[in-house]
């Protein structure tokens, strides 16, 4: 083997790993979010069309680009364990922001009791559906 023959044989080798590890990293936000929902809150119940109607508007919230990111970084997060304070950090950030999101613009609270209770999606940004709020003092 000449050194040519090596050093495009090396290339397309180097090639190939970065494609399939950029498949990996850019898994698509409809399978990805709710398997990591289901890995923090548990087994729930939920159409497919509500659970993309809650990934769209939680990406349309998030930032696509933001999320597509995130989610690249959790992957190498949670494959590999490298990470630094900071990326450590904004996948933390996105954890909790994600958790949060799904209990507020979910009935999820109001049926989590229930054996194989049905979860809807409600949507983002309606005041009265935050389970944590109080109307004392309001007239």
């Amino acid at each position: 083997m000449n050194r040519r023959k090596f050093l495009a044989l090396s290339a397309a080798t180097v090639s190939v790993a970065a494609l399939g590890s950029a498949a990996i990293v850019f898994e698509d936000s409809h399978s990805f979010i709710p398997a990591l929902l289901h890995e923090y809150i548990g087994d729930y119940q939920m159409t497919e069309e509500q659970e993309n109607n809650f990934v769209d508007a939680f990406a349309e919230e998030y930032g696509e680009e933001k999320l597509a990111a995130v989610i690249g970084l959790y992957r190498i997060r949670s494959g590999t364990g490298l990470g630094t304070g900071y990326t450590n950090a904004k996948v933390d950030e996105f954890e909790r922001k994600l958790v949060t999101d799904f209990l507020v613009t979910t009935d999820y609270l109001k049926k989590q009791g229930e054996p194989n209770a049905q979860v809807n999606f409600i949507g983002f940004r309606i005041p009265c559906n935050n389970p944590y709020a109080t109307f004392d003092g309001l007239s």
